[in-house]
């Protein structure tokens, strides 16, 4: 009976776009927010001295919002079932995202979606979220497609459309304006909550994606380095391993006072490591071209990078032989100019037909630094740290820290798995680097040595509830800002160049840096010059000796 019932109300009555649009914008508004209104009432039940009746009515307005939108602009006839289909599947990833990783869609969180490889993308998939998909998503979509919508004839139609809608914004605006400090007071403590309405946040961060992408006038070129050149001190060519870290946060470094020991490898080696780096942005496509330009991280946007060279175009131009291996997601474009490798998953001792352990940059390394008669830089983007599979990540012989957690929906593990498998790979970088000096130190002889590693951004390992990496910059915690950098020079190389390294110890120690200082650092160590070189920012000018 209840079954007849079920197939009647669906397939049999029609029932009036007006009522559809509001189910489904009920839908969104409850089901599809439950990380919006878990946060909501975490605002709330802080004390904020905010009147019960805001409490009350702020959902209200909220759906009433949601209803307006969609009387706008999906309720069409034709429009209403397609588009609210592919709002349903998109969003049910995106309330996943947000209820178990803490995920906000700002325009940042959609640049490192939508310029994930498949690999990468593969490593998110699991039977939690493709349970989600198909009850968030396809299920609320069949149930859409069988329901017969009915529509008056066109004028009826806007008159009822106009009139609604016009109903609605008045109650919602009545709303605003009664309780406008309290909206005011929590925008201001709480700037992302309105990035975290779904699907609108992300559906406006996308459109102006597109705008931004394809019909805004393209950026004029900005070269850079043109009258770089070398000012070296040395009759040996230098030779520099510049390894790129991925995902890997500072507090879970043993050489910057973490309690477990993940730096076992490198401290054999005397690696200098700097106490307080701070990282550009919280994602791989927005830090890693923020890093490689010259402009400081409150000036960068993406718009303002396109079509502009940054360092490694720099240090081309002065005569430096420039390789860059990647075994990550890309380079970003910033090596688009010079020679680069993409590591593919065939190699059958390191990869998995997909990915690969980043052990298989050593082959390259040993090939690439044989014979280097000239001023050098090989770069190593490694996978590193790349969540949430991190269990992929480091082979079986490097699960030092047991029980690691062997899943992707790290939500389900407990934190103590998470940070266990997460210390593996931070253990396992660790060899990497180490195996990498090893190489160099063969090289001592012929060339001036050095390797430079740094993360492009850190890493939440359940703290606060946060999982993975993107949070906007403005409310980010450390542990996603915060990353590693280390120094290795042999003594030998640091006297050939009158380098103190007494003197980059003390400033590793006590003083802060970031992202900033790593386009003029680099030139430093490189020992080259050009018009965009700024002295204060780099970190090594002041241990440079003149005799």
């Amino acid at each position: 009976m209840l079954q007849f019932k079920l197939k009647r109300f669906l397939s049999i009555n029609p029932h009036h776009y007006l009522f559809v649009t509001l189910i489904i914008s009920l839908f969104f508004t409850t089901v599809s927010n439950i990380a919006l209104w878990r946060h909501f009432y975490k605002i709330v039940t802080n004390g904020d001295n905010l009147s019960l009746s805001f409490i009350i009515t702020a959902p209200i307005t909220i759906f009433l919002l949601m209803y307006a939108i969609f009387l706008i602009l999906f309720s069409w006839k034709f429009v209403l079932k397609p588009a609210c289909t592919l709002l349903f599947i998109s969003c049910a990833g995106a309330t996943y995202a947000a209820i178990q990783y803490g995920i906000i869609f700002d325009s940042d969180m959609l640049t490192n979606f939508l310029e994930t490889n498949l690999n990468e993308a593969k490593s998110y998939i699991s039977l939690y979220s493709i349970g989600a998909i198909l009850i968030l998503g396809v299920i609320p979509s069949i149930l859409l497609w069988r329901f017969k919508v009915y529509y008056p004839n066109f004028i009826k139609s806007q008159l009822q459309r106009i009139a609604v809608t016009a109903l609605v914004l008045v109650i919602a605006g009545i709303s605003v304006i009664i309780y406008y400090q309290q909206y005011s007071f929590i925008g201001r403590n709480n700037r992302t909550l309105n990035k975290e309405i779904l699907p609108v946040s992300y559906v406006h961060t996308t459109i102006n994606y597109v705008k931004h992408r394809y019909f805004e006038k393209e950026m004029p070129y900005v070269a850079m380095g043109e009258n770089a050149h070398k000012v070296t001190t040395t009759s040996k060519p230098k030779l520099m391993f510049l390894v790129l870290g991925e995902t890997a946060r500072a507090q879970n470094f043993s050489a910057l006072g973490y309690n477990r020991n993940t730096n076992f490898y490198t401290n054999k080696e005397n690696v200098i490591s700097f106490a307080n780096v701070s990282s550009c942005g919280t994602s791989t496509a927005y830090s890693v071209p923020c890093m490689f330009s010259n402009m400081p991280r409150k000036k960068y946007t993406a718009k303002r990078a396109e079509n502009r060279e940054g360092i490694l175009d720099v240090l081309q131009k002065a005569g430096v032989n420039i390789t860059w291996l990647d075994n990550d997601s890309g380079c970003k474009g910033v090596c688009d100019r010079v020679k680069n490798i993409r590591i593919e998953p065939t190699d059958k001792v390191h990869c998995d037909g997909s990915t690969c352990k980043d052990e298989i940059f050593l082959n390259y390394a040993k090939k690439l630094s044989e014979n280097v008669k000239e001023d050098t830089l090989i770069a190593f983007h490694l996978i590193g740290s790349h969540g949430p599979r991190y269990y992929e990540r480091y082979p079986k012989k490097f699960r030092k820290y047991t029980p690691d957690c062997n899943r992707p929906d790290v939500e389900n593990c407990s934190l103590e798995e998470v940070r266990n498998a997460y210390d593996n790979t931070i253990a396992y970088t660790d060899y990497v680097i180490y195996e990498l000096i090893n190489i160099l130190e063969t090289h001592m002889k012929t060339n001036d040595t050095m390797l430079l590693y740094i993360s492009d951004h850190g890493e939440s390992l359940g703290e606060n509830n946060l999982y993975l990496h993107g949070t906007p910059y403005a409310i980010a915690p450390k542990e996603q800002t915060r990353i590693p950098m280390q120094l290795w020079i042999p003594d030998k190389s640091a006297d050939s160049m009158r380098l103190n390294k007494k003197c980059i110890r003390e400033k590793a120690k006590l003083l802060s840096f970031s992202h900033d200082n790593f386009f003029h650092s680099l030139m430093g160590l490189l020992q080259v010059r050009s018009a965009e070189y700024r002295k204060n920012l780099d970190i090594f000018s002041s241990c440079f000796t003149k005799s």
